[in-house]
């Protein structure tokens, strides 16, 4: 059994200095979120393996304060996750190391939300509404291997949404 975490990237500011996308800082709230979350998910007892993360600095940023309020995590940056689309996401999971059976991946929307749907044929009903900004949602998926994760298979086992939170 392997169980994916997918964590939206929390509240990031419109503009960057540099004007690219890329570029956006996380908010003040972002920051914020992004630690609840963090605390919540130690508390409901997730354990974390390995993480795959944007390199993007909103995404980064969510990285940093996540483990604020959940411990100490080691993200690889995976330049992947930035813009993609739900195959190429899926793609990347199958890809990771199958010495970590709870992999957290950290990124973005639209993709995100449509892994969730994608890989989830169980409990996808959790995130009904979307993945906003800061949203983990936790998917249980019955295999050995991260390679043999398809569509459909897995089940929603928690969702926790930052404004929930404060």
């Amino acid at each position: 059994m392997k169980t994916l975490y997918v964590l939206r990237h929390a509240k990031a500011e419109r503009d960057s200095d540099t004007g690219k996308d890329f570029d956006r800082p996380l908010a003040e709230r972002g920051w914020y979120d992004a630690e609840l979350v963090g605390r919540e998910a130690r508390s409901k007892g997730f354990k974390i393996d390995s993480v795959r993360a944007s390199p993007a600095k909103r995404a980064a940023e969510t990285v940093e304060a996540f483990a604020r309020g959940y411990g100490e995590i080691e993200p690889q940056w995976e330049s992947g996750i930035y813009n993609a689309l739900v195959d190429r996401l899926i793609e990347i999971v199958q890809a990771a190391d199958d010495d970590s059976d709870r992999l957290l991946i950290v990124g973005h929307n639209p993709g995100f939300e449509g892994l969730v749907w994608t890989l989830a044929d169980e409990g996808a009903d959790l995130v009904r509404e979307g993945m906003p900004t800061a949203a983990l949602a936790a998917i249980e998926l019955p295999v050995d291997q991260w390679s043999d994760v398809r569509e459909g298979t897995g089940r929603v086992t928690g969702f926790i949404v930052a404004r929930e939170l404060r």
